[in-house]
Parts: structure tokens; sequence; C-alpha cells
């Protein structure tokens, strides 16, 4: 059988095989067919089934052991959260989107290596709140969120989790500061024990952490958030644009100055010069 034309290879055979796993044809707990009889089957390259399989994997529809070949073992791919960001507003909608399940809440004061995680000065006092971040009820949870909150807004600790909407929005709301800039940073970062399993990916796999630290118009900090996703499950997404300044052209339409003046006007300059 040979994967229909439009594509690359590896991907025509991926389609194939996926659309075969979500209808049962290859079930949760089925091995998949060699590399070898893939190849046969499709008339590709090891390379080729390699590849295949390797995007099947990443997708989690199958895992694959040394020497025991690949086996089904989910029937659709895992959800990948992908968050586009074209402005702030925009960034700040991530939080509306997503609910946010808080697990511990308490005070700390930021030393040593917390401090400098948090950019603040030593000695100072932050509410500190932990827990799993879902894009919907009975879902599996997306990241795993640490929120620091300067203390002087700690009274926002009774509303999270309680109320819809991001923590900026509530701090905002009882205190009547309206958060200006959002800093964030991308970094790669291992997923503690404690919080692979609740993401369901093995300790020490590799994630993304996503860091904001919150600002008003004055530059105050009111608050610092760690999201810690999978790294196979999240995808990030921003659009870039130019900003042109005016051309010849536009210029002279601007200005309402025919081009003859202004070919006259140079050449007078360049017998001048």
């Amino acid at each position: 059988m040979q994967p229909q034309a439009g594509g690359p290879l590896y991907r025509r055979i991926l389609v194939l095989l996926r659309a075969e796993i979500a209808s049962g044809a290859l079930a949760v707990g089925t091995r998949l067919p060699t590399e070898r009889d893939l190849c046969r089957r499709f008339g590709v390259s090891r390379h080729t089934v390699r590849e295949a399989l390797r995007q099947l994997r990443e997708e989690g529809l199958v895992a694959s052991r040394q020497g025991a070949g690949s086996m089904v073992i989910a029937p659709m791919p895992r959800p990948l959260y992908v968050h586009a960001v074209n402005s702030v507003d925009e960034l700040l909608q991530y939080a509306v989107e997503t609910r946010y399940r808080p697990e511990t809440a308490a005070f700390v004061t930021a030393q040593g290596a917390l401090a400098a995680r948090l950019g603040a000065a030593p000695g100072t006092r932050w509410l500190r709140v932990e827990g799993f971040r879902f894009t919907a009820e009975g879902a599996p949870p997306i990241c795993w969120t640490e929120v620091f909150v300067a203390a002087e807004y700690g009274r926002v600790g009774d509303l999270i989790g309680q109320r819809a909407g991001p923590v900026y929005a509530l701090i905002e709301a009882l205190y009547g500061d309206r958060i200006a800039e959002v800093q964030q940073t991308l970094r790669a970062a291992a997923l503690p024990a404690a919080v692979a399993g609740g993401l369901g990916v093995d300790p020490g796999a590799m994630g993304i952490e996503v860091a904001r630290i919150y600002r008003t118009a004055a530059g105050k900090v009111v608050e610092v958030a760690f999201n810690l996703h999978p790294a196979d499950r999240f995808a990030y997404a921003i659009t870039l644009r130019r900003e042109f300044g005016l051309t010849a052209a536009e210029a002279r339409r601007s200005l309402s100055v025919p081009n003859s003046v202004l070919e006259t006007d140079h050449t007078a300059w360049e017998k001048t010069s």
C-alpha cells in the first residue's frame, strides 16, 4: 500500500498509521509491524519509516523499546498547548483562557536563590501560590504554575482559585494598580519528580519554563509567575511585524510636491555642490 501523494513521505505514512490507530485497526496494546515490514508495505527506506515512528512517539501514540519494537499506547495524540502572542493583551489572555487550581499558598521571604530567581531584593516578602493549570474542566493539566505576589498585595490570595480570571486582574480590582508591562522569558528546565507525576511525564523529563514579571507603569513589580510545561506538549507562537518609514513616492504624495519640482531642486543642488 503506497501512501497517498502530497507532502513528505514520512508524513504521509504518519497520517495513515495515525488513522489506523484512531480507528482501532491498530488498537492500544498492539505492536506495530517491524520497521522492515513497514518499509516493504509502503515501499520506502528505513530512514523514512523511522521518522514517521518518531513523530508517533512525540504525539504520545506509541512507545518504543530497543529490541522490542513499537507498541500503541494511546488512541489519540496528546493535546499540544499552543500559545499565540501578538500583543501584551494577548499575552495576558493566557491566564484568562486557562484555569488555575492552587494547591498550596504561604508567605515566604526571598533570600539567596529565590531572591535571584524573582529578581527581588533579599529580605522582601512574597505570597507564594503553587498549583496546576488546566484548559478545561476534566482535562489533564497543561502545566505547573508558581505565582509570587508582592506581600503588599497579599490579600489577593483569598481570591486566587476562587474567582475566574488571571491573578493580575484580581490585583487590579482589589488595589487599583494597573499592569502596564509584562517581561517574559522562556527557558528549558527539567521537570522535578513532584511535578512530573501530575503532568503525566517521567521525572527529569525536559520542560519549558515560561517566566513572567508583571509591572505597573511606575515599574513596581507586582507579580512574578513561572509556568512549567512538558516540552513535547507546548508550542509558542509569536508574530513580529516590521514598521517601515515613508518611501520617496509616499513622501512626495504626503507633501503634494510634483516629481518635477524635486528633480529640478536636486539638479540645482548637484550643480552648486
